[in-house]
């Protein structure tokens, strides 16, 4: 029991000590690979968001850019400029030359007719919200309210396809230059991706031509209905402009003509020789701009996973670009957005339009830094109040201050270091189990081959005490520290041996001795008994008695000695036969 015990806690020691050194050594190498794995992942995170919002800006900046330089070539075009000078030459006169054919008896049913279902279409686009358009009709011009009646209130394609009608068989000089340029000017506001063309005049600010033909047209950008609209702020600005080269942008606002959806112009001279003669404007598809900043809701293909996203934000801090995760669950996301705050006017026209384009303001972290002037990276929540990594960057184009944001749900982003941590763990937790399986069995060894002769050793020694032979060695050949005690152990038998073997020699010496005292007190008893002493008699039997006792005595020790010595086996068997005892 005593020498397995001395095994096992060798086992147990051997398989602590590796245990422990393994595990410092596991926790060790763990946390550093951690560390680097995490600096990397994170460090991957961000240079991923980064190219996606670089190429965004790179993006945006270059359609812009194009957009711009596209109105400058386009106003160059001897074709516009010719459209631009018949049309503010007809308009001025559409009013007179329709009026001696009748055709100035506008219709008030149609006129309501047209309100009303415009009136309509603007609601469901907006989430039910009413809006009177009468209060915008142009009516301080005959021409222009004319030149409504005719193209937009009795136009046979209805609304949002005004631009169908190619011309008006009312014998008008205004319809003959309508039916010569019309087509090919939509051609290219289709092909450009545009909401719609304009042709200002210099002088009035009149709309003389439109694409879209929407309730702007006829209206002056000077006293007209829409004299405070972003279309007229650019308007006014590029006519203060005296360069043939410079086009002009405008911020995203609501633009009511166009049921209050958002929206955005470009404007620059148009010029014969050195006279401007009016004022070329495009008006900006969002969608277009929300295509580039979506990929096409294609987030994945661009390396934004599952809850990537990149957006545009404006200076009033709105979201001008879609939600992913509107597009995705647009229930969820109006619900969502609820709880958070957003008023229900608003929430309405989200749902109407399907869209948050501009109806959504952000402040977090990423927006007020962006809005800065700052190029970074964040971690907040967005606009959701989920935790994000976000970057973000302003968009360097003139008369614009907006700036790209990309942001990823921090778990997502993260994700791959978790997983890292997962893989660390598994990988240092198996190896270990076969470390510590390993110290186990080299353990087993370790301790059978120092606790082996132990044992060894002390069974011989039980079986020395046992059987009291001291004619036995304990047989160890190893030199070793086992080896030195069984030959200590030898030693002492040896000694012992010795010592007993002296012992018996002595004690058969007198045994001898008392056996002659004996005899020798008998011989003298048997003399003196013999010569009758009779007077000194008593004296020497008191002598003889003296020496029987002492004799007496010896041979006592001697047989307690011989029973002493007895116990041991002293002697090998063919010394034994020799001694006679």
């Amino acid at each position: 029991g005593y020498n397995m015990r001395i095994g096992l806690r060798l086992l147990t020691n051997s398989v602590f000590i590796a245990s422990f050194s393994v595990i410092i050594t596991a926790l060790l190498i763990g946390a550093v690979s951690y560390s680097y794995g995490k600096r990397i992942l994170e460090q991957d995170a961000e240079d991923r968001l980064a190219l996606v919002r670089d190429l965004k800006v790179d993006s945006l900046t270059r359609y812009f850019s194009e957009l711009k330089n596209q109105a400058v070539l386009f106003s160059h075009n001897t074709t516009i400029i010719n459209a631009m000078s018949e049309f503010d030459a007809a308009f001025n006169k559409y009013s007179a030359e329709v009026s001696s054919k009748g055709l100035d008896k506008y219709k008030d049913q149609v006129i309501k007719n047209y309100l009303d279902q415009f009136s309509q279409d603007y609601a469901t686009h907006n989430g039910g919200i009413p809006f009177d358009a009468t209060p915008f009709l142009n009516l301080s011009n005959e021409s222009t309210f004319a030149l409504q009646y005719n193209y937009i209130f009795s136009n046979p394609y209805g609304i949002d396809k005004e631009s169908k009608l190619e011309t008006v068989d009312d014998g008008s000089t205004y319809s003959k230059v309508h039916k010569k340029f019309h087509a090919h000017i939509r051609e290219f506001k289709e092909l450009s991706n545009l909401e719609d063309i304009f042709l200002v005049d210099a002088k009035n600010g009149n709309i003389v031509y439109s694409v879209a033909k929407g309730l702007d047209f006829t209206t002056s950008l000077t006293n007209g209905p829409y004299a405070n609209s972003a279309l007229a702020d650019l308007f006014r600005k590029d006519i203060e402009i005296d360069s043939q080269d410079t086009s002009l942008i405008s911020n995203f606002d609501a633009y009511s003509p166009s049921n209050d959806d958002q929206a955005a112009f470009v404007a620059t001279g148009i010029y014969k020789g050195d006279e401007k003669i009016g004022v070329l404007i495009f008006q900006i598809s969002l969608n277009t701009i929300n295509d580039i900043m979506t990929s096409s809701n294609k987030w994945e293909d661009v390396g934004l996973g599952k809850t990537g996203e990149s957006y545009i934000v404006d200076d009033k801090h709105r979201m001008m670009t879609m939600s992913r995760f509107f597009v995705q669950d647009p229930k969820t996301y109006l619900t969502q957005m609820g709880k958070i705050g957003i008023n229900q006017d608003d929430l309405a026209r989200m749902q109407a339009k399907q869209n948050n384009m501009g109806l959504q303001r952000i402040d977090t972290v990423s927006v007020r830094n962006v809005l800065n002037g700052q190029t970074g990276f964040a971690f907040y929540k967005d606009y959701r109040g989920v935790e994000v990594l976000g970057a973000y960057e302003p968009i360097n184009i003139s008369g614009l201050n907006w700036g790209v944001i990309c942001e990823i749900d921090k778990v997502e982003a993260f994700a791959p270091v978790k997983a890292l941590a997962k893989k660390i763990i598994i990988n240092l937790t198996g190896i270990m189990i076969l470390i510590l399986f390993f110290a186990f069995i080299v353990g087993i060894g370790l301790a059978k081959q120092i606790s082996n002769p132990i044992e060894k050793l002390s069974t011989e020694v039980l079986v020395l005490s046992k059987t009291q032979d001291l004619t036995k060695r304990i047989e160890y050949a190893a030199d070793d520290e086992i080896g030195d005690m069984a030959k200590s152990i030898n030693n002492l038998i040896e000694s012992f041996q010795n010592t007993c073997k002296e012992t018996i020699m002595s004690t058969q010496r007198v045994q001898s001795a008392a056996h002659k005292l004996m005899s020798l007190a008998d011989d003298i008893d048997a003399q003196e008994s013999s010569h009758k002493f009779e007077d000194n008699f008593d004296i020497v039997h008191e002598k003889t008695s003296a020496i029987k006792d002492a004799g007496d005595s010896l041979e006592e020790l001697s047989v307690r000695l011989q029973m002493l010595s007895k116990q041991f086996k002293v002697f090998e068997a063919e010394s034994e036969r020799t001694s006679g005892w």
